[in-house]
This record gives structure tokens, C-alpha cells and sequence, in this order.
């Protein structure tokens, strides 16, 4: 790495550290240049903004979840989503605070995360039934996820009954 991605990494790696110590909404940008020993400056020439750490910290997350489920081992659809959602859905209730920070920006901002639910079934067979499934599928997996992270006591558990529920619902036709 050049000493502009090691800065980079750094700013990166300190906002994550105070999201999760803070919360990432009273965690401010000037409060992770402090942290990170760099310029106020130096903290917006890597990213725009403060949501724009959160999104890149979440990508990551996502990206080396993914690669712990393997999709060849499974059966159906229902059993692919099942397993997706299973990892995803308990680092986001793992992640409380961070997962609601994250949503609360998403629920406006649907277009910059259809590139992940591409990536998410891109492995699928390219079937038409497949292509007219996964909007609903996908639709049913974050209503769930808001819903049940929007809880006083957010549970992974009853969050994936109810995903398995609708799914089976959307599935079985």
C-alpha cells in the first residue's frame, strides 16, 4: 500500500473503531481526524463525507461475509436465501447501532446498494422465474430486516422465522 491508502485505511479503520465505541451518529468527522492523527482536511480528501466511512466500513463487512457462504451446497432457492440472510442478518443484529445508522441512509438511497443485490445472486441459474423473484425476494428481506432491527429488543432469531415465512409464501408458487 502507498502512503495515501495506508492514510486512507487508517481514517477508515479509527471511524470504525468510534462508530462502534460512540454510535455513529455522535461520532464527528473532526473527532475521527483527531483520533486518526490527521489534518480535518485530510479526513474529506478520502471520503466526502461521514456516511460515505460508514458505507465503505459496511462494504467491507458484507464482502468478507460473502465469502463464507457457499452457494454450492445448497439446495433451492429457499435454501440459498435462507443461508444469505442467516450470516448477513446476524451481523447486523450483531451490529445494532451501526445496522440502523446504515439503514436509516439506505431506505433513501436504494440505487447505490442495487450493485450489492446484484453481486448477491449473481452465482444464481439465469432463469426467468429467478429475475422476477428476486425483487420480491429481496424486498421481504430488507422489510424484514428494518422492521425487526426498528424493535426496542432486536432479536436475529425471531427475525429469520419471519424472513423463512415469506419466503416460503413467495417461493411456493
Amino acid at each position: 500500500m502507498n502512503k495515501r491508502q495506508l492514510t486512507r485505511q487508517k481514517i477508515l479503520d479509527t471511524a470504525w473503531q468510534l462508530f462502534a465505541e460512540q454510535g455513529y451518529e455522535v461520532t464527528t468527522t473532526r473527532q475521527i481526524a483527531r483520533a486518526a492523527r490527521v489534518a480535518d482536511g485530510t479526513v474529506f480528501s478520502h471520503f466526502p463525507s461521514k456516511l460515505d466511512m460508514l458505507r465503505e466500513g459496511v462494504s467491507h463487512q458484507v464482502n468478507d461475509l460473502a465469502k463464507k457462504i457457499d452457494v454450492s451446497e445448497q439446495g433451492g432457492l429457499l435454501d440459498i436465501g435462507m443461508a444469505f440472510a442467516d450470516v448477513y442478518y446476524r451481523y447486523y443484529f450483531d451490529n445494532v447501532d451501526l445496522s440502523r445508522a446504515l439503514l436509516k441512509e439506505v431506505l433513501w438511497d436504494m440505487d447505490y446498494y442495487q450493485k450489492f443485490n446484484h453481486a448477491l445472486f449473481s452465482n444464481l441459474r439465469d432463469s426467468e422465474q429467478i429475475k422476477e423473484i428476486v425483487p420480491l425476494i429481496l424486498d421481504a428481506y430488507f422489510m424484514t430486516l428494518v422492521f425487526h432491527l426498528s424493535k426496542p429488543q432486536p432479536s436475529a432469531e425471531e427475525a429469520l422465522k419471519a424472513l423463512e415465512s415469506k419466503y416460503r409464501v413467495l417461493l411456493q408458487g
